[in-house]
């Protein structure tokens, strides 16, 4: 044997316990992952982000509340848990616009270089994401604008009706996972495009042109079976030498009565790839069999093709606002590890219960509060965060030396003071009316366990005089999930 010959065999030997060390590795990696437990976080993802490891994140896809004017008021399948789900920015599209981008930024940082986002968004808003999108990932990481039908028809008294939605598809590098997919063929396109059948196999089949329009004068342009393409104004669409190597394996069809040969492409078993546009996933209805009841839950089958597309086995997929939980149930499903973060403690509930039906039980919930015993033991600091979380607000810079205002209304920004007290009274309203009074606003809102006559009097009061406008939250409401906070315009 000669000496290459015992290098190759050496080389392709190595290659060959490379594969399967590989292969272990990964075996052996994917069984750690899953030994580690998966995540589901109450909180505004903004702060929840932090202590997850940067680059750790192979898939995140976000579809978070539509700027879209909407009021979304429903009852999570039980007659105690009445949510009030809000989907209405009063702030305007610039305020929305940065608390998007504020959380999509953090999330970018958490995303592994050969990672891929994923952002579900209405046509309110589309179009000024995708400006901020170019800026965070770059103008050559964005791959696609899927289009999906979600309905097959809407009634718009003006204009063309909106029966549509974007999801925005945008990779961190070029090095990125991509499975592709396939859907099944409809009847329509087979009748029409693969009439034929090979007559040895029963396989579906079309003819394809062989020949280009136009005159070439390289190899594509040369004769062929005596046949040249010049005496009719056209070029091969391959070299001879590759005709050669098709005819060979019986691609090529031949005319009975002469005339051009085509090209034979036999009906791939796989389906036809998906494009951009996705019109054969019905949106969950009133009938749906998966339907939790929120209010925009989108279909399982949509997460599971994307999950399937820009993920494998054992990655990690991140939600930032999980919603009811489709992302994590499709995620759960095929054996991807996962981390779902909501500002809603309803919303963490429906999700735990979905979890349970599918069998999930390797998981940890953080950030739940479920009773009032429960957040009169939180240090102050942790319960000015849920206070301000539970109405979706957003929390002053400073914890201390504040100025009285620890947070204020989403996108209003509107003072929000926390009290940890059960008898707040009029002092802490006269405080806030200060408050208002130095920021030159005539609205604002006080959250603690419970408040005086004296307090609730002096807000009527205060309303009927002075056009000032304080909403006094109880923290038993917003446990209950009722949430009793109204946008302030």
């Amino acid at each position: 044997m000669k000496s290459c010959d015992i290098l190759y065999d050496l080389c392709q030997e190595f290659a060959v316990i490379s594969r399967a060390k590989k292969t272990e590795l990964q075996r052996q990696q994917n069984a750690l992952a899953f030994s580690q437990p998966n995540q589901l976080y109450c909180g505004d993802c903004l702060t929840v982000l932090d202590p997850i490891a940067n680059e750790s994140v192979d898939l995140i896809y976000i579809d978070p509340p539509f700027y879209s004017q909407r009021v979304y008021e429903n009852i999570w399948n039980e007659e105690s848990e009445r949510f009030a789900f809000e989907d209405r920015w009063a702030g305007g599209i610039n305020h929305y616009v940065n608390y998007l981008t504020t959380r999509i930024n953090k999330m970018h940082v958490k995303l592994k270089a050969s990672g891929s986002f994923y952002i579900h968004l209405d046509w309110h808003i589309s179009h000024y994401m995708k400006i901020e999108l170019d800026k965070i990932f770059g103008y050559g990481n964005f791959q696609a604008e899927i289009i999906w039908r979600r309905t097959s028809a809407h009634i718009d008294t003006i204009g063309f009706g909106h029966i549509s939605d974007s999801i925005f598809f945008y990779t961190k590098s070029d090095r990125f996972t991509w499975n592709p997919q396939y859907r099944p063929y409809s009847e329509e396109h087979l009748s029409k495009s693969y009439r034929h059948k090979d007559p040895a196999t029963g396989k579906r089949f079309m003819l394809a042109d062989l020949t280009g329009a136009g005159i070439r004068h390289g190899e594509t342009g040369k004769a062929w079976k005596k046949i040249n393409p010049t005496e009719w104004n056209r070029h091969w669409i391959r070299p001879p030498g590759e005709l050669q190597e098709l005819d060979r394996k019986g691609l090529i069809y031949w005319p009975k009565r002469g005339g051009m040969p085509r090209l034979i492409k036999f009906l791939s078993e796989r389906g036809q790839p998906i494009d951009n546009i996705w019109t054969d996933i019905p949106p969950v209805t009133s009938q749906s069999a998966e339907r939790l009841g929120y209010p925009t839950q989108k279909p399982v089958a949509l997460l599971e093709r994307i999950v399937e597309a820009s993920s494998n086995p054992g990655d990690l997929v991140l939600d930032g606002f999980c919603g009811c939980g489709t992302t994590l149930a499709a995620a759960q499903k095929l054996r991807r590890r996962w981390i779902g973060i909501d500002i809603s403690q309803t919303a963490i509930r429906v999700v735990e219960r979905r979890l349970q039906k599918l069998g999930a039980t390797n998981y940890e919930v953080h950030g739940l509060v479920g009773s009032i015993e429960q957040l009169k033991a939180l240090n102050p600091f942790e319960f000015q965060n849920w206070a301000i979380n539970a109405v979706y607000g957003q929390h002053a810079p400073r914890k201390v030396a504040d100025m009285g205002i620890d947070g204020f209304t989403f996108l209003e920004h509107h003072p929000i003071q926390v009290k940890q007290a059960s008898h707040v009274g009029r002092p802490v309203v006269d405080s806030l009316v200060g408050v208002l009074e130095r920021q030159k606003d005539d609205k604002g809102m006080i959250i603690a366990f419970g408040f005086t006559s004296g307090a609730v009097e002096e807000v009527a009061r205060l309303e009927r005089e002075s056009k000032i406008t304080i909403q006094l939250i109880k923290c038993s409401d917003l446990l209950e999930g009722k949430i009793p906070y109204k946008a302030m315009a």
